[in-house]
Order: C-alpha cells, then structure tokens, then sequence
C-alpha cells in the first residue's frame, strides 16, 4: 500500500519509517547549506543560512519538494578577521557536504538539489557534487539565491555597480521582506575600500592595475580592505525591493526545479 504523502515538507520531521516509505515515491530533496560570517554592523551573521533555509522551505512547499535539515556551516575564509565568523575549511565542508549526499542516497533518494547561499562554499560543494555523480551516479543540482538576485535584480536600480555588495543591494532588502526583526537598518554604515599598504581595493580579493582595466587578485582577508564589511549603497535597503528579490528568485528556482523534475524522473 502507497502512503499518503507527509503532511510536513521537513524531511527531519518524519520517523525513519516515514522517511523510507517516502524514498520510495523518489521525491527531490533541497538541502540548503548556508554560513556565518559578518554582513556590516546592520545584518546578522547567520543570515546566509536562515535565507538557504527560508528559500527551501518555501520552493518546498510550492513545487511538492521536500527539504532536508540545514547545514547552517560554510567556507568563509575571506571573513576570518571578523569577530563572529564560524568557518569550516573547504575540505571539511566538500567532505560534510559528500557524506550528507552518500546518507541520502543510502537513505534511498538520488535526486537532490543543494540550495547554497555563500560564494565561498561553491567550490567545495561543486567538488561534492561532482563526485556523487562519479561514485553514486546521481545528478546534484546547485541553487545561489544571493547569486540569482544579483543576475535578476539590476534593472531595480539605477546603478547596480554602486547599489550592490557585501551587506548592500540587494540582500538588505531581502533580509527586511524575509527577516525584518532581525535587520538592525539604522546600524547601517556606508562602505567602502581602502588599503593602508598602497593597494587600490576594487573588491573582495581584487585590486585596480596601474594601465590596464583588468583587476589583478590578491588574497587579503576582507577586513584588511574593510573597516564595516560593507560594499554598495547600504541606504537602498527597503522591503518593497525585498518583495521583487523573493518573486523573481523564487520564480526562477521554481523553474529550475520544474526542469530538473523533468530531466530527472523516472520515464
């Protein structure tokens, strides 16, 4: 006899009876993975992964998804000189991030979309990713909300290249349509970059090249480049910008599910 499907989207919420019955049906599962790191004097330090968290839970439950307990740890070696930054190194996180795909094909699912919302755990998780296709044959899909907004957002403002970073545009906009309690706006500080050893800072691990227009990296910790941890425009922040970054992200996740349901399923 085929269950009847879970009442709750939560993969953590049901019994290991549940859970095998429900394996059995080949659902997808979103595991979101976040961070904590600093985000300016004005964002909390786990907001990449209560907004991995939140974007799954609500794909889950529009798109009949099931989502799996969080990794709220990531890779942010940038942000070590940050007070609160709680950094797994990266082959830590590409481990934990394996082994959490191998359990959940032992538990009996193969199609997983990972729902990782920090730049710096791309790398390990893609590595991830990429060898449970080698060793379980699976087919690992990869969703950045902040990176999706990013795409998704420019024609929102009248500057991109000045409105948007670390702490800016779009996320605090994000963060006040998802989490307005926990945004603290008028602790806010304009950003910027400056370095006191002679370099002109254009970015995270980038630098302005005397002649040429292409950057050249180098690999500073942020806060070495950054008094408040903050790029862009700081003041755009509004929640009525935070609504258009959660339809247009969750539309195209919802697409991109649509499509890897699809391409994915048992024919």
């Amino acid at each position: 006899m085929t269950m009847a499907l879970p009442a709750t989207h939560r993969l953590g919420e049901l019994s290991w009876t549940q859970v095998k019955e429900l394996a059995e049906q080949d659902p997808i599962i979103l595991l979101p993975i976040g961070a904590v790191e600093q985000h300016g004097p004005h964002l909390p330090i786990h907001e990449d992964s209560i907004v991995a968290e939140w974007v799954a839970d609500k794909l889950a439950k529009e798109n009949g998804c099931y989502v799996a307990p969080a990794l709220n740890y990531g890779h942010s070696g940038t942000f070590r000189g940050y007070n609160g930054n709680l950094s797994l190194s990266q082959a830590t996180l590409r481990n934990v991030t394996y082994e959490i795909i191998e359990a959940l094909v032992q538990s009996g699912f193969r199609r997983i979309i990972i729902v990782d919302n920090n730049g710096g755990n791309v790398g390990p998780v893609t590595g991830a990713g990429l060898d449970a296709r080698r060793d379980f044959g699976v087919l690992i899909g990869h969703l950045y909300p902040w990176q999706l907004g990013y795409a998704l957002m420019r024609d929102v403002y009248d500057d991109p290249a000045k409105a948007y970073g670390h702490g800016a545009e779009p996320e605090h906009s994000a963060m006040l349509a998802m989490f307005p309690e926990q945004v603290q706006s008028d602790l806010a500080v304009a950003g910027g970059l400056e370095s006191a050893d002679g370099w002109t800072p254009t970015s995270y691990t980038e630098a302005a090249i005397p002649g040429h227009d292409v950057r050249g990296t180098v690999f500073w910790d942020f806060s070495e480049v950054s008094v408040t941890g903050c790029t862009g425009d700081v003041s755009l922040g509004s929640a009525k910008t935070g609504e258009i970054w959660i339809e247009r992200v969750i539309g195209f996740c919802s697409a991109y599910i649509q499509e890897y349901d699809r391409n994915t399923s048992v024919k």
